[in-house]
C-alpha cells in the first residue's frame, strides 16, 4: 500500500460522501503493447515491476494495436476497438503508455518512477463507485459517479471497458502472461455522454454485457473512467476493487498498512507498531461489514482469521488505542 491511499477507507455512508469535497485521483495507465513485439517483451517486465509498487494508486489496462504485427492474437480478439482506442491518442508505436489521458513520449524506459510519481497524489472532484452483479455469462456493472464538489465545465464522456485481469497466452514475443487485457467496451467506444451531477449528488449508469467463451469469467472486471472529449484529461477512474470513500477526522488520518501473507488462506497478520488493537473489522469490496474478529489484543502483531471468508477482495480496518489502520487483503 502507499501513502496516497490515506484518505480512503472502508464503509460507505451517504452522509460521508456528501461531506467529503474531493477523492483520490487514480492514475489511469493505458498501456499499448503487442504480443508479437520483441521490444514490448524487453520493456514490459520493468514496467510491471514499477506499477506493481502502487497497486492502490493506479488502474491499468493493456490495449493491443495492429502494429508492429497485425497477427497479434490479443489484437485480433477485438481489432476494431483496439484500433479505435489507439487512434484516439494517435499512438504510432509499441510499447507506449498514456497517463490520465496524456500520451507519454517513447523513451528507452517505457515508464520511469519519476514520471509516474508526478501523477500520484492527485485529487478529483468525482468518485466512481463500481459494482458488478450477475451469474453465468450475463453481467451487469453499475457505475455511480459521485460529485463531491463542483466539476469544471466541459464535454465529458463516460467509458466502461471489460478487462481480463490475467491472460495466459504465448503470442510469439516470449511473453506468456498478459495483465489487465482490454476485451470489450461496454459503453460506446467513443464514450457515452456524461453530465456531472451537482455537488453532493450522483448520477448512475448501468452496463449490461456477456462474457465470451474464450475469457476466464473469474478474471473479468469493469474499469470505468470519465474523460474530457477534447483535452482527453481523465477526471478519475474506478473499479469494483477500490475502497469506498469516507470522510471524517479519524478515518482521514488512517494509516495504510500491509497484511501478510497476501493473498491469504487461513490467517493474515498485520503490524501496528506499539499500538494495541481495540477492534478489527473486515469489509467486502462493496463496503459490506463481514466480521468482527476480536476486541482488545496485545500490541504488535495482529492475527486476522480468514479461513471462513470466501475468495475475493477484502478491506481490513484495525482500530487501535492510538490510531486507525487500513489494509487491502485478497483471500484465495
Amino acid at each position: 500500500m502507499h501513502k496516497h491511499f490515506l484518505l480512503f477507507i472502508l464503509l460507505l455512508t451517504a452522509t460521508a460522501v456528501q461531506a467529503q469535497t474531493s477523492a483520490k485521483k487514480y492514475v489511469l495507465i493505458e498501456h499499448f503493447t503487442n504480443s508479437k513485439c520483441g521490444i514490448c517483451a524487453s520493456k514490459n517486465p520493468a514496467f510491471y515491476t514499477l506499477i506493481n509498487q502502487y497497486p492502490d494508486d493506479i488502474h491499468h489496462i493493456s490495449i493491443h494495436p495492429n502494429f508492429p504485427y497485425p497477427s497479434c492474437g490479443l489484437h485480433q480478439a477485438n481489432p476494431s476497438e483496439n484500433a479505435a482506442r489507439t487512434s484516439f491518442y494517435g499512438v504510432f508505436g509499441t510499447p507506449t503508455v498514456v497517463l490520465n489521458g496524456e500520451l507519454q513520449p517513447i523513451t528507452s524506459s517505457l515508464l520511469t518512477q519519476t514520471t509516474l510519481q508526478e501523477y500520484l497524489g492527485g485529487t478529483s472532484p468525482i468518485w466512481l463507485q463500481v459494482t458488478e452483479s450477475g451469474t453465468g455469462s450475463a453481467r451487469t456493472a453499475t457505475v455511480k459517479v459521485h460529485s463531491l464538489s463542483s466539476v469544471p465545465s466541459g464535454n465529458y464522456k463516460i467509458f466502461a471497458a471489460v478487462v481480463e485481469k490475467t491472460v495466459n497466452y504465448a503470442g510469439g514475443n516470449g511473453e506468456t502472461v498478459h495483465h489487465d487485457v482490454f476485451r470489450d467496451m461496454v459503453s460506446d467506444i467513443n464514450g457515452d455522454n456524461f453530465t456531472p451531477a451537482a455537488a453532493g449528488q450522483s448520477v448512475e449508469f448501468d452496463f449490461n454485457f456477456n462474457t465470451a467463451a474464450n475469457w476466464n469469467a473469474d478474471e473479468i472486471y469493469i474499469l470505468a473512467w470519465i474523460q474530457h472529449a477534447t483535452t482527453k484529461e481523465v477526471l478519475n477512474s474506478g473499479t469494483r476493487f477500490d475502497p469506498p470513500v469516507l470522510s471524517g477526522t479519524n478515518e482521514a488520518a488512517a494509516q495504510t498498512i500491509r497484511v501478510q501473507p497476501n493473498p491469504v488462506r487461513e490467517m493474515a497478520f498485520a503490524q501496528i507498531g506499539d499500538d494495541a488493537a481495540k477492534q478489527v473489522e473486515i469489509f467486502t469490496a462493496n463496503g459490506q461489514r463481514m466480521a468482527l474478529t476480536f476486541d482488545d489484543q496485545e500490541a504488535g502483531t495482529i492475527g486476522i482469521p480468514t479461513a471462513s471468508l470466501a475468495r475475493g477482495i477484502y478491506f481490513v480496518k484495525i482500530t487501535g488505542e492510538k490510531g486507525v489502520y487500513v489494509a487491502k487483503m485478497v483471500k484465495n
